[in-house]
């Protein structure tokens, strides 16, 4: 906010030098004289060139205006995100067996509290976890679509190792122990 400030001032004070050096080089332009506007020609065969003053170079806050780098936008993820999935066979999740429709959510803020981040709910209730657990951050690459990663096991039954929201590099796998 200060270097904005300062950055005003500056600019400012550089419009207040400009239409002194107009004036001085309409001058030339006395017979033919059609306007005389701030950085335009005075008449038409002349080009009023404003020459910056050494004392601009020195200038704290002409300074400040050509080396205050831009700040990026902020983009940060969303603290809660969620897919409905179709689980179309029985499905295990750490000790649970899932299938039919389920909305999976991953909430960041679970996670930097140290609860469980990642949230599995039945889609009818979804104010009573099905599975709550602590996801590991998988590094993927960017995924088109909402992606869930179901594993083939000896059993009869496929277990959920990972999800991925669409657009996402990171990926939320299910813990595994070694």
């Amino acid at each position: 906010m200060n270097s904005r400030l300062v950055a005003l001032i500056g600019l400012t004070g550089l419009l207040m030098v400009a239409p002194s050096a107009v004036a001085q080089n309409a001058d030339c332009c006395k017979d033919k004289v059609q306007a005389s506007h701030q950085g335009m020609a005075c008449c038409k065969d002349h080009m009023v060139t404003v020459a910056m003053p050494d004392e601009a170079l020195i200038d704290p806050f002409f300074l400040a205006i050509q080396t205050e780098p831009p700040v990026p936008p902020v983009v940060t993820a969303p603290a809660r995100q969620s897919v409905v999935v179709w689980l179309m066979q029985p499905v295990r999740v750490g000790d649970k067996i899932i299938q039919g429709r389920y909305v999976i959510e991953h909430d960041n803020d679970r996670m930097a509290r140290g609860e469980p981040c990642t949230h599995i709910y039945a889609f009818n209730d979804q104010k009573t976890p099905v599975v709550a657990f602590h996801c590991t951050h998988l590094e993927r690459d960017a995924a088109k679509g909402n992606t869930v990663v179901l594993q083939s096991n000896a059993g009869s039954f496929k277990t959920l190792t990972e999800f991925q929201f669409a657009g996402e590099t990171a990926a939320h796998g299910y813990p595994t122990v070694r």
